[in-house]
């Protein structure tokens, strides 16, 4: 006998569906406006030649205020542009420059038809038509609007190119988005040693320093041994930010819990001082980089120790909350793809292998205090970055240790 619950469930939901849709098909649509915003008054200005360019990214917030849409959700992250054409011929802006993987207007829409009726939808696709940024700019015009690209957490950088007949300007605008601190900005670097404490010292004397510092990462407590350390970036602070978005890196902002403290990896006994993060796609799947500034200067510029972690093998977040992910043991591999993510996106200015001496053989891994097990060749690489674009065949190689032994890869 059927519970006569079951019954009453099959004559609600059909009601409470079309109750659903017909508000649903009753919704019209709304949107804020642009003119006098906060977006518009923080804009930032670059100019160059003939060409003007004030720049500005809506939070989530923001952008649901004026577009009428929950477009983060969606992950999409509306740029705000202004450009201005001074010269005597007609200007085309290229918006492939912001975002290879950029929304159209009319896509942004469709996405978003189901908040509204049929005259809503309508409306919402004329208001994102006529509020996206123009292609071409005549001679002595002004013109704004949006361009709709991926949505990335903290800092969004992209490029601005604006094509005449004969010539190009190119701008490059690193923005800070309202709404997410990453876990660099609560970090009070110029306090984390006193002046005595910093050796300052030439690219020679650099080597021997690097080969007196510790091999690996430890627990909080210390008591456990984690990974090595087989990255050395050397970089002045905001350099090294603008590098790493460049190359495709995203800001973290990790809640600093005692569940965080007590399985993170400590150097010069902290936390990572910063924390980026390359995602793939919709897995869980990812690159880690972790930072901790050294107390060196080399040549007027910072040193920060680098330790990279590949999580792998869980295709949804909720899995690994539940599961946990693993890692790739082959630390080395870490090394060697960050080092050609930085020279490819040409941010490389010279590199260097200092080989430490200290191996974990692939043959018999090692685990570290969390239990993942590691192997790594014991060398590491030593990254000078530029702040300035680098020619591939530009980047120098200063020769310290080799990278290749007799018998193959180390």
């Amino acid at each position: 006998m059927k519970h006569p619950a079951c019954s009453v469930f099959r004559l609600i939901c059909p009601v409470l569906l079309v109750l659903l849709l017909q508000a649903c098909s009753a919704t019209p649509y709304k949107h804020g406006t642009l003119e006098n915003s906060a977006l518009q008054q923080r804009a930032l200005l670059q100019e160059h030649g003939n060409t003007r360019v004030r720049a500005s990214v809506p939070s989530a917030d923001e952008a649901e205020q004026i577009l009428g849409i929950p477009i983060y959700k969606r992950g999409i992250q509306p740029v705000w542009l202004e450009i201005t054409n001074s010269s005597d011929d007609l200007a085309r802006f290229s918006m492939v420059s912001v975002d290879h993987d950029y929304f159209s207007p009319l896509e942004v829409a469709y996405m978003h038809k189901k908040y509204f009726s049929k005259q809503g939808w309508m409306d919402m696709e004329k208001y994102l038509y006529r509020t996206a940024i123009p292609r071409f700019i005549a001679p002595g015009q002004t013109v704004s609007g949006f361009v709709y690209t991926n949505a990335s957490p903290g800092t969004k950088t992209f490029n601005v190119e604006v094509f005449y007949i004969d010539d190009m300007d190119s701008f490059t605008f690193y923005i800070e988005v309202p709404g997410f601190t990453p876990d660099h900005a609560s970090v009070k670097f110029e306090e984390l040693y006193r002046t005595s404490e910093i050796q300052d010292v030439d690219t020679d004397d650099l080597r021997s320093v690097l080969q007196d510092t510790p091999c690996c990462t430890t627990n909080r407590d210390g008591t456990g041994q984690g990974q090595p350390i087989n990255l050395v970036l050397v970089a002045r602070g905001r350099e090294i930010l603008r590098t790493l978005l460049r190359a495709g890196w995203s800001e973290t902002s990790y809640e600093k819990d005692d569940n965080y403290l007590n399985n993170v990896n400590y150097f010069f006994n902290r936390p990572p001082d910063a924390v980026f993060r390359k995602s793939r796609g919709k897995s869980t799947e990812r690159n880690e980089l972790s930072l901790w500034l050294a107390p060196i200067r080399t040549d007027g510029k910072e040193v920060w120790f680098a330790h990279m972690k590949h999580a792998i093998g869980q295709r949804y977040k909720i899995n690994e909350i539940f599961f946990g992910s693993a890692l790739d043991p082959d630390l080395d591999d870490g090394r060697n793809f960050l080092l050609q993510n930085l020279w490819y996106s040409q941010c490389l200015e010279a590199l260097a292998y200092l080989d430490t001496g200290i191996t974990f053989p692939v043959e018999n891994p090692t685990v570290d205090f969390n239990d993942n097990p590691f192997f790594s060749d014991g060398v590491r690489a030593v990254l000078w970055l530029s702040g300035d674009p680098v020619i591939l065949t530009e980047t120098r190689n200063l020769n310290w240790d080799a990278l290749l032994s007799g018998e193959g890869e180390k």
